[in-house]
């Protein structure tokens, strides 16, 4: 008998925080996220020269940050102003586009602000006014970033002032402010990308290892925002979301709820929140990245894919800031302030317990600590243990492992990408190349080496014995005897196989009680196409699970046939529990067409 125990269909599902894989089709409706509206305006670009009576105009833009304040129990943003109660500061609006109009709405000059948020031009003299806009996006060495509105409109967000050319003048200093037309924000968005590639191109602008690249820029992405509007609404959600859409280079920060900035969620002072998201558009745009996208949280065993991608994503956003927290703030002084969540990165806290060696390759905490222990300085404190730190400023080598030509997320032969793979790769550089050591740093976060338990590479090139359940974990008892209860770490084994040509298969999966218990455990076999979703069936190529014969030690059989693509495949061999608890030992093989699948290698030991 069959049991049809699949994950429900799920089209989008988006959290605050986290990316998707799922596509939203615009179907040419304005409030799309994908929808494509006017072009954005021409940057302005190359500065104009002009001959006899000139004038040089300079002076000074910036903008205002309402600032973090507090702890994990207390806080939230704070004032509007440096003379707050908890004051905002006031910051240079750095690298960004200059644009002057002349008396008939012409360009007259373009240039771009220096790093101190200064800006100097030449123009006629001329008694005539001329406006002067200081707009959020940078296109240049430092950062190719724009934000504007909503895709419908793709208007820029500006600071402005008119004057006179009649003289050689300073004009005065202009602010973004951070309440009112509440451009500050916009520009705080600009400056956070800004220090995203700031921090990379400090630590990986060269790049000592075969095949990398060192950092200069990232490519152009897009910030979409807007004061008091909440991008969830796109998908008829009233809950606050900020999310990153892959394909597109696309971010959208929340900026309110319902109109409300002062006592809704927002996400344009939240830095971390903002390089989070932009962390997504680096794996989508710089390397490469699996995630199925869906719910996620630091207590959940989750998708390694998807682990390992929100793991970056909070990693990234504390090395830029230097700041081990994850932090995202609902309201400000201006109405009521809170925490969503302030989330300590440097030591377990209790909301990610990892328990057993090799499950924190499923977990999103366990990778963000594993990587920040990578770069920090401070003593690494694991899960149940403070060693040494061994490992710092080592952000290269994660870049390396990212962004090689070969041997790297990149490469064209690697599929169902997790954090294991990563250290498989860092494990190569250094054998080969002279790379650090993160033995130390691995085993404190409970990571483990290599995809063992999750998408290990099998063919049929090698001989191998027959694999076991339990692992050293053991069983975990499922909830209930649904699917997607399933403890992903501990009741499943999953492997990855590759066909270079279309055609006719059959994986099949044998297994067998062992230990004479009693208690025959129930193994099931699904097989997925190379987006595995777990949560789509429309990503389940085939699946089998027939309940075992009754009767102790019964050899048992499941098997899926069909036509393949050439592709990659992701098998998952489930233990259903039924929510009982399951004990004893079963063994099995994976074979294709009639022979063992086994490990190979897709990096080079």
């Amino acid at each position: 008998m069959l049991k049809l125990r699949l994950w429900p269909i799920v089209s989008v599902l988006l959290l605050l925080g986290c990316s998707t894989k799922t596509s939203t089709t615009s179907g040419g409706d304005p409030n799309s996220p994908t929808f494509q509206g006017p072009a954005e305006t021409s940057y302005c670009a190359s500065p104009i020269s002009y001959s006899g009576s000139t004038v040089t105009i300079t002076g000074t833009v910036q903008y205002t940050r309402r600032e973090y304040w507090g702890n994990t129990t207390l806080g939230g943003l704070g004032g509007a102003t440096t003379s707050s109660a908890h004051p905002a500061t006031n910051n240079p609006i750095r690298h960004a586009e200059v644009r002057v109009l002349g008396p008939s709405g012409a360009v007259a000059q373009c240039a771009e602000t220096d790093a101190s948020g200064n800006y100097s031009f030449i123009l006629p003299t001329s008694s005539s006014s001329y406006t002067l806009n200081v707009d959020a996006r940078s296109n240049n060495g430092f950062l190719k970033a724009s934000v504007l509105d909503k895709p419908a409109t793709n208007a820029l967000y500006s600071i402005s002032m008119t004057f006179a050319p009649d003289s050689t003048k300073a004009l005065s200093t202009m602010t973004a402010p951070a309440d009112g037309t509440m451009m500050g924000a916009a520009f705080n968005i600009l400056d956070q990308l800004h220090n995203a590639n700031d921090y990379i191109r400090s630590k990986a602008g060269t790049c000592p290892f075969a095949g990398c690249t060192g950092f200069t820029v990232a490519p152009k992405v897009v910030a979409y925002w807007a004061p008091g509007f909440n991008p969830n609404e796109y998908f008829g959600s009233s809950s606050g979301l900020s999310f990153y859409l892959p394909g597109y280079s696309r971010l959208f920060i929340l900026g309110g709820i319902n109109g409300d900035v002062n006592h809704s969620d927002t996400d344009h002072f939240d830095n971390s929140v903002i390089i989070h998201e932009y962390g997504h558009f680096l794996e989508d745009t710089m390397f490469k990245s699996d995630s199925p996208g869906g719910s996620h949280n630091g207590n959940k065993v989750i998708d390694p894919r998807l682990a390992w991608s929100e793991g970056w994503g909070n990693f990234i956003q504390a090395a830029v800031r230097n700041e081990p927290h994850y932090i995202d703030t609902v309201g400000n002084d201006d109405g009521t302030t809170d925490m969503a969540f302030y989330v300590d990165l440097e030591t377990p806290d209790g909301h990610d317990n990892v328990a057993f060696a090799g499950e924190g390759n499923f977990r999103e905490f366990a990778v963000t600590r594993t990587l920040w222990d990578v770069v920090d300085a401070a003593a690494d404190v694991g899960y149940g243990a403070v060693i040494d730190n061994v490992v710092s400023d080592k952000f290269v080598e994660i870049w390396a492992s990212l962004t090689k030509t070969s041997n790297s997320f990149k490469d064209s032969t690697m599929a169902f990408r997790n954090v294991g793979l990563l250290h498989l790769i860092q494990q190569n550089l250094q054998a080969h190349e002279s790379a650090s050591d993160w033995t130390t740093v691995r085993g404190a976060n409970r990571n483990s080496a290599g995809e063992t338990d999750y998408a290990r590479y099998v063919d049929t090139t090698t001989s191998c014995s027959s694999y076991t359940f339990p692992k050293a974990a053991g069983y975990a008892t499922d909830n209930t005897g649904q699917l997607s209860n399933s403890d992903l770490f501990r009741n499943n084994a999953f492997y990855h196989v590759h066909f270079g040509a279309s055609g006719g298969h059959t994986i099949r999966l044998d297994y067998q009680d062992t230990d004479g218990t009693g208690a025959e455990k129930d193994l099931d076999l699904y097989v997925y196409n190379h987006l595995a979703r777990l949560s789509a069936t429309t990503d389940l190529v085939g699946y089998s699970a027939s309940s075992p014969t009754a009767g102790k030690g019964n050899f048992e059989v499941e098997s899926v046939t069909g036509s393949f693509p050439a592709g990659d495949y992701l098998i998952q061999v489930n233990v259903f529990t039924n929510g009982t608890t399951v004990s004893g030992q079963v063994t099995y093989t994976v074979k294709l067409d009639g022979v063992a699948l086994c490990p190979a290698n897709l990096v080079p030991p």
